[in-house]
């Protein structure tokens, strides 16, 4: 038996150990505390077996644009996740840290919503930025994204109704994770002022936003289509 093995028995034990019967609870306390000196397993051992982790690539290898951070927050925070920006030699990656299926389900959330917002970004640029020069275009395209996750941002909490592990987290965050810097990431906004038409591709991108889709349910569940912006379960 390795540690592994033995964390989810001690798990199956202390649940035994809530048993009416006094002597079936006594009995699998005492195999319980046996198994967790003879692996060395601690009780933070125990809660941190309720993490799991799942990942998607990011768009940028070191530092990614500002509002596709904002959604990587926002999908996490929904659904009871932890974030963490990673990479290898080839690509960054946003890695979403839970309990159960939520950093599956997190990870679908991500892809669904930011395929939805690139196309949006794309019809944007080719509707409102055709005479603009490329840094304008740039600038204009980001506002959008930025007023788009801030619409999406305000429902999908709502949404996703996750509870989160907060003990379990904390342990795994603090056993695994003490070292993580403050992630930077490249705000194309920084020390400039809003010029005109701006304030409109904010605008622009937050009404998009607001018809943007997630369909409830993963793997075997029902994929029940909803609108973040018009369903009554979310109003």
């Amino acid at each position: 038996m390795d540690k592994k093995t033995a964390i989810e028995k001690i798990k199956k034990c202390l649940a035994l150990a809530k048993s009416a019967n006094e002597h079936e609870a006594a009995a699998a306390l005492r195999q319980a505390q046996a198994l967790m000196e003879k692996f060395g397993v601690e009780d933070d051992d125990i809660l941190m077996s309720e993490v799991c982790k799942d990942h998607v690539k990011a768009g940028a290898k070191a530092k990614p644009v500002q509002w596709e951070s904002w959604l990587a927050v926002t999908v996490a925070k929904a659904f009871g996740c932890e974030i963490v920006f990673t990479r290898s030699l080839s690509a960054g990656y946003w890695l979403f840290i839970g309990c159960g299926p939520a950093p599956e389900i997190a990870t679908y959330a991500y892809k669904v919503l930011l395929r939805q917002l690139k196309k949006a970004r794309a019809e944007y640029q080719k509707r409102e930025c055709k005479r603009l020069i490329p840094a304008s275009r740039i600038r204009r395209s980001d506002l959008f994204c930025e007023g788009w996750v801030n619409a999406v941002s305000s429902k999908i909490a709502k949404f996703a109704g996750s509870q989160r592990n907060t003990e379990a987290l904390k342990a795994y965050m603090t056993k695994e994770c003490a070292d993580l810097e403050s992630l930077a990431t490249r705000d194309r906004q920084a020390g400039k002022s809003l010029r005109g038409g701006d304030d409109g591709a904010h605008y622009a991108g937050w009404k998009s936003g607001k018809n943007a889709q997630l369909n409830h349910g993963i793997g075997g569940a029902a994929d029940t289509t909803l609108s973040l912006g018009h369903t009554p379960q979310l109003s």
